[in-house]
């Protein structure tokens, strides 16, 4: 049953399989626990939100039509969950940003000062993220760190097809500038 896809995990749970239900718990519970803690930066309200999030997933996988790949719809799930969370404490709903962008930073077996170097980088990209306007922010972690395509990008944020692009496409080009800024000489 550790091989079957997701997809067959949630048949069987629906079928009463509890095992399946405890593998799918295993597969995405360090995923989403890491996603929540990315959003609220709180590891206990992480952890105690990580199990609602699964406690959800139980009560409403007869939700999940197969229309979108089980991750994105656990992702938004999860998601929600925290927003839900964050406007009952009355906090700003925000996102954190990459610790990484895609192509930009690729790990490499290199020596302590490359290697001190390439950390300084990604902090950069974290605080030149961390200024930038939420809908920008969330669609660039998504898109680089999550590496979700624009289809699954608007399914988890409710926006068109079109509106990921524009908001993807300008994000880039805000985080360019603003690199470009703090590294003049690149």
């Amino acid at each position: 049953m550790e091989q079957w896809t997701d997809e067959q995990l949630v048949e069987q749970v629906r079928q009463g399989n509890q095992d399946a239900y405890r593998i799918l718990v295993n597969r995405h519970k360090n995923y989403i626990f890491s996603l929540i803690y990315r959003m609220l930066k709180h590891r206990e309200t992480s952890e105690d939100l990580s199990q609602e999030a699964f406690i959800k997933l139980y009560r409403f996988l007869d939700g999940y039509q197969g229309n979108a790949k089980f991750t994105t719809w656990l992702y938004r799930l999860t998601v929600n969950l925290v927003k839900d969370y964050q406007r009952s404490k009355g906090q700003k709903i925000n996102e954190t940003v990459l610790d990484k962008v895609k192509g930009w930073f690729a790990k490499r077996s290199e020596g302590p000062e490359e290697q001190a170097e390439l950390k300084e980088k990604r902090y950069l990209v974290q605080s030149l993220l961390s200024s930038m306007p939420e809908k920008y922010r969330l669609i660039l972690y998504l898109y680089h760190y999550k590496q979700m395509s624009y289809q699954e990008i608007a399914t988890v944020t409710n926006l068109s097809l079109k509106a990921v692009e524009n908001r993807l496409y300008r994000g880039k080009i805000m985080l360019k500038e603003k690199w470009l800024e703090v590294n003049r000489d690149e």
